[in-house]
């Protein structure tokens, strides 16, 4: 694989750059993602966390280079497919709206699609497309890659590389975002991972056990990034803010009634807040909750969390419960009417992971695919039957919280608490 230029990464040092690459990245389409952050509104409480899906989508594409060139050799698989790997890498996040995943909220309750789906639409219908074409490359195949379809034998190894369980793009963001916060949760040795992953008979992917350590490592700094990152109670505060004010301007503005690659472009983090600025109060109830959310949020003026509770289940039932927009909306209102204050200044907030990442194509989908050598035959096993660190995250983590403005603080707190006061001790964990 030859490389025409490179880009020096604070995480991956230089990273090489092949044509095709360099095509798309100088391209409209993708020079777009400079415009959005990868963590939307966790700037507000890391100050340094200004990264990009730019900088991410990059990283992914060098680590996703470096796992196919490791595997795909094991299966007499050359540079072609070793560049299809690396394009859909690149491109895994090219449908990223304003803020990433706060609009794609607003996305999928008004046109019932996600980022995934973008991705895809702008690969096969923009100059992203065109490019591929162009150079030899199957715009489709880079879709399908990128949505980890498998439509060849083999395509359990190509498309889990990016789209998979422990795939490039988790291992990517984990030490990335820890990098840009400024903590040390996400650091995790990813290089031992790739180095123990190996191809099975079925062409799956599986870890030797020599590197249970790491991917015991691995999950534990998944979980650490959520609960106190990604799930962090201001930076929360925020996107439930963010999702208020996407959701009012969706109204007045149609933000996701793209219908051309050209009307998605030019939303960006940028673009979306000077148009929720232009915005004239008086217009609409809409228009007055846009404005008035994107005021609060240049004053920092912003929902406080008034109560808070971990929950650990290995029922999906029991964690999608609480997901249920009617069912947040119902406690809501209860909460607001034993507090004495409007529905609207009561906010439910549910983010839910699994914390062992999911895996359609297994039985067991919370199952993390590993071997041994036994007689010099590598033999299929499960990581949580070797690591009691492995068999103790499956499930689902669900931070059930609470928000509301400072001056209902003490009596919407008082009134959640009786509300939430069913939930047993054993569903959960004290941090």
């Amino acid at each position: 694989m030859e490389f025409v230029m490179e880009i020096n990464d604070p995480i991956h040092d230089f990273i090489g750059i092949t044509n095709v690459e360099a095509k798309i990245i100088n391209s409209e389409t993708y020079q777009r993602l400079r415009r959005i952050k990868q963590l939307s509104g966790a700037h507000f409480v890391y100050p340094t966390a200004e990264h990009t899906r730019f900088g991410h989508c990059i990283g992914v594409m060098f680590l996703a280079g470096r796992t196919g060139k490791k595997l795909l050799d094991k299966l007499k698989l050359g540079d072609d497919i070793l560049q299809e790997v690396r394009l859909a890498g690149l491109l895994h996040d090219l449908g990223h709206g304003p803020f990433s995943h706060v609009f794609e909220e607003s996305l999928l309750e008004k046109q019932g699609k996600n980022h995934e789906d973008v991705t895809e639409w702008l690969v096969l219908k923009s100059e992203v497309g065109e490019i591929l074409e162009n150079e030899g490359v199957s715009k489709k195949r880079i879709a399908n890659l990128v949505r980890g379809r498998r439509t060849r034998k083999y395509d359990g190894v190509v498309s889990g590389i990016v789209a998979g369980q422990v795939d490039c793009d988790k291992m990517d963001y984990l030490i990335r975002d820890s990098f840009y916060c400024g903590v040390n949760y996400g650091l995790v040795d990813i290089h031992r991972l790739i180095d123990s992953l190996d191809v099975s008979s079925d062409y799956e992917l599986y870890f030797n056990i020599a590197a249970r350590g790491a991917l015991e490592a691995f999950l534990v700094a998944r979980y650490e990034m959520f609960l106190n990152v990604y799930y962090h109670k201001t930076v929360r505060s925020i996107e439930v803010m963010l999702v208020k004010l996407i959701n009012a301007a969706d109204n007045v503005l149609n933000l996701t009634n793209f219908k051309t690659p050209e009307e998605f472009l030019i939303l960006d983090d940028m673009s979306l807040v000077s148009m929720v600025r232009e915005i004239d109060p008086s217009e609409s109830e809409d228009a007055k909750e846009a404005s008035y959310m994107m005021n609060l949020l240049d004053s920092r003026i912003l929902y406080k969390s008034v109560f808070e509770k971990v929950l650990h289940t290995e029922d999906r039932f029991v964690s999608k419960v609480f997901t249920k927009k009617k069912v947040r909306e119902s406690i809501e209102e209860e909460i607001a009417s034993i507090a004495g204050v409007e529905n609207h200044d009561v906010i439910v907030d549910v983010p839910t992971l699994p914390s062992v990442p999911y895996n359609p194509h297994q039985l067991d989908p919370m199952e993390i695919a590993i071997f041994e050598t036994i007689d010099g035959k590598k033999v299929a096993r499960n990581l949580s039957d070797y690591s009691n660190i492995a068999a103790m995250m499956k499930g689902y983590l669900d931070v059930i919280r609470v928000y509301t403005f400072e001056k209902n603080r003490a009596k919407v707190g008082r009134a959640a608490r009786e509300v939430f006061q069913e939930v047993p001790d054993t569903a959960l964990i004290h941090m």
